[in-house]
């Protein structure tokens, strides 16, 4: 009996020891399917097509490339297609309208916006921003209020404003203090200037007649943003004048008429010229050169665009409305992260002025950072003259400037001649 019960004992315990078991493999398997309830859409495989103008010679491509590494190191589950396509020649835009026609679109798109929007807006699988930056206020505050506003289409704001430009009047302090004269941020002290080097057989402002950036701060400064809108307007005659003016005091190089941009860079960058108005993508180049600084052009006498820029954001960030929802917040985290403040100052290292804010680094060119200051501080900016003017109107415009600066033609005159082509063409 005693071995009898020892045996039953033993087949007992051995019994609650496979039921324990078995309720133990249990438990970790609804913990294991827990588990993986909660993960669904961290590990899920997802492919995400992304199509930019980063592509072939593109001065980003390098900025852009390590942006996708690490996101892809960051999202081992995320497969990016990069269908990025050079934007000369036409290509990004007939990409993108050939998808657009398709039902086709990329995930996320960095494209032009303005009319650019209207072929993307009517696919209907646009999203509009204004929800998603409502819901993460720490992202949304990463981003310049009063560029958004500048870019929304048809009052809703598409694409998130990235990479733009701005025009700044860059000068050679180190010219300026050698004749002992102030920096040029008032009128007074620039035309104070441009005598002095004039007489100092110095050029006092590097610009080619053939390019629109002097005339272009003029009229801004003259008439402020408002008045720069209204094309051609007689009140662009007084600053019209000043440039007439310019060039009767030598202000400009000699074969100005004729000379290209590249060359009249290429005056100032050599310390042959004291000044000159640019774009910003001169700035990494000039920050090269010791003593170059950057300042807006100064208010012109009883001008009304004080502080005022030209500058812009012609393309931004578009999504997809994917109604598979780890595909959007997929898409969405890719967005949030290249344009989070770090990555953000990768591409500021290489050029541009950024509607979201980039952090900066030693490799960033010192103009880079100083223009995009200047950016920031600007009570407002204006897109070019030639960008809502007809084509035929400003090359007319243009070159009613090189009459007016020989005194063959006066501003009234200029801006009647140009203004009617363009009336014609708008009516």
């Amino acid at each position: 009996m005693k071995k009898t019960g020892s045996k039953a004992t033993t087949v007992l315990l051995t019994l609650v020891a496979i039921m324990v078991f078995m309720a133990g493999c249990g438990g970790g398997s609804n913990a294991g399917e827990k588990n993986k309830g909660e993960n669904k859409g961290k590990d899920k495989e997802i492919t995400l097509r992304v199509a930019t103008s980063f592509a072939g010679s593109d001065p980003w491509v390098p900025a852009w490339t390590n942006a996708l590494q690490q996101f892809k190191d960051k999202h081992p589950n995320v497969k990016i297609v990069d269908e990025s396509t050079p934007v000369n020649n036409e290509a990004l835009r007939t990409k993108v309208k050939a998808d657009a026609a398709t039902g086709n679109l990329a995930d996320v798109m960095f494209y032009f916006n303005g009319s650019e929007t209207a072929i993307l807006t009517e696919s209907g699988d646009i999203v509009s921003w204004e929800d998603e930056l409502a819901k993460d206020a720490d992202w949304a505050k990463q981003f310049n209020s009063g560029i958004i506003e500048k870019v929304k289409y048809n009052g809703k704001l598409y694409a998130l404003p990235y990479i733009g430009f701005y025009e700044g009047l860059f000068w050679n302090k180190t010219l300026f203090d050698k004749y002992q004269l102030e920096a040029p941020a008032s009128y007074d002290a620039f035309m104070k200037a441009v005598d002095t080097f004039a007489a100092n057989g110095i050029i006092p402002f590097a610009t080619s007649l053939t390019t629109p950036y002097l005339q272009e701060a003029l009229v801004l400064s003259q008439v402020g943003p408002e008045g720069q809108q209204k094309a051609y307007d007689a009140s662009w005659a007084p600053a019209l004048n000043i440039f007439r003016e310019l060039s009767e005091k030598k202000a400009f190089p000699k074969d100005a008429l004729t000379l290209d941009d590249e060359k009249a860079q290429a005056l100032f960058s050599g310390g042959k010229a004291a000044m000159m108005f640019n774009g910003s993508w001169t700035a990494a180049g000039n920050s090269k050169i010791e003593g170059i600084e950057i300042l807006p052009f100064p208010l012109v006498p009883g001008g009304k665009g004080e502080n005022m820029i030209v500058s812009g954001f012609g393309s931004g960030w578009y999504m997809k409305n994917n109604k598979d929802q780890d595909k959007y917040a997929m898409s969405l985290e890719f967005i949030k992260f290249i344009t989070s403040p770090d990555v953000a100052g990768k591409f500021a290292e290489i050029g541009g002025t950024y509607a979201v804010q980039a952090t900066a680094t030693n490799a960033t060119a010192k103009l880079l950072t100083d223009g995009n200051a200047m950016v920031a501080a600007a009570k407002d900016f204006v897109m070019p003259i030639d960008s809502y003017v007809t084509r035929e109107s400003y090359t007319e415009f243009t070159k009613g400037l090189a009459y007016l600066s020989g005194g063959k033609k006066t501003a009234e005159e200029v801006l009647a001649e140009a203004k009617k082509l363009n009336d014609k063409a708008t009516k």
